[in-house]
């Protein structure tokens, strides 16, 4: 399980702008044989970044900031976040939407998928090559804003708006069209049929994806909270490639979301989730003084190191 992150404590940007030294870490597994070659295996698909404070001699009042992050999170037992000093911002070129479905990512990152739950990722880009990494962000900052195609999209609860979880990085669309399922019919491919074609049948064509919810029956987790591909249009069903050959299906709504030939972005500010490496922290006069407004402190081992979140 992950540490636990107190979204409402802040590492102070004004002591992180005195000076701090990071490191971005990987894992990776090298082994080398007799004759010289190397292996290397990727351990960690992410980077985590850690961030050393104190460094640079802090005030007392400013070490006193330091000390009561580190009692509010019990000597890092629990998290909180912290301003990257040099990697903060997302701008609408490098923020990607990827969708999440069945506890899985979908799709092709920057691009709908017919879900209605989408990720927040920052592209890295390498200078003189088209290779890139997208790189999953959970704490976003204040309310990004989010496009789809190009166009802003609203925050609120009418059709097409969206909902941010800034704790999770997580950005829920409200369907385009809904509509419930009067029957299903099951068989090598399986139809959706409907009590007019005015509703999600007109809203959808083929090659686009439906989403699927609350179907009953032993077809039910094959179909439900899962978007999928429409191969027929009827005057009042859609059929999709499913196979449900002697299962059940009954009721159900069945949903329009962002397609795949919608392109999905997101610009704004982000925190990185840290907690304290260890569960002490030390620290030492650099400059004495008669009174505490003239003594510095600094904490050389005082280290902050990113928690991974899902």
């Amino acid at each position: 399980m992950s540490v636990t992150v107190l979204n409402d404590v802040i590492f102070p940007r004004q002591i992180v702008e005195v000076g701090v030294r990071g490191m971005n870490r990987r894992r990776n597994e090298r082994t080398e044989n007799q004759a010289g070659f190397v292996q290397v295996t990727v351990l960690w698909s992410r980077t985590l970044r850690e961030f050393v404070i104190g460094m640079v001699p802090l005030t007392v009042e400013q070490w006193a900031t330091v000390e009561g992050l580190h009692e509010v999170t019990e000597g890092g037992a629990f998290g909180m976040l912290i301003l990257d000093p040099k990697d903060s911002l997302v701008t609408a070129a490098q923020g990607r939407l990827q969708g999440f479905a069945g506890s899985q990512l979908v799709g092709t990152n920057g691009f709908g998928y017919g879900v209605p739950v989408y990720r927040l990722f920052k592209r890295y880009s390498a200078y003189g090559t088209t290779r890139t990494h997208d790189r999953r962000i959970t704490r976003p900052m204040a309310t990004p804003a989010i496009t789809r195609g190009g166009s802003p999209v609203t925050v609120g609860s009418g059709a097409g708006n969206i909902s941010i979880n800034l704790d999770t990085g997580t950005v829920t669309f409200v369907a385009d069209a809904s509509q419930a399922i009067q029957s299903i019919t099951v068989g090598s491919t399986t139809v959706l049929n409907f009590s007019n074609g005015t509703g999600i049948v007109a809203a959808l064509s083929v090659g686009q994806r439906v989403y699927l919810s609350g179907i009953t029956g032993t077809a039910a987790t094959t179909l439900n909270g899962l978007s999928h591909e429409v191969i027929n249009v009827g005057a009042t069903s859609l059929t999709i490639a499913i196979t449900t050959t002697g299962l059940t299906a009954t009721g159900g709504t069945a949903a329009k979301y962002p397609q795949a030939s919608e392109a999905l972005a997101w610009s704004g500010g982000f925190y990185v989730p840290v907690h304290f490496r260890d569960d002490s922290i030390d620290w030492e006069i650099v400059r004495g003084g008669p009174s505490e407004s003239g003594r510095l402190l600094a904490g050389p081992s005082v280290v902050l190191v990113e928690i991974r979140e899902q």
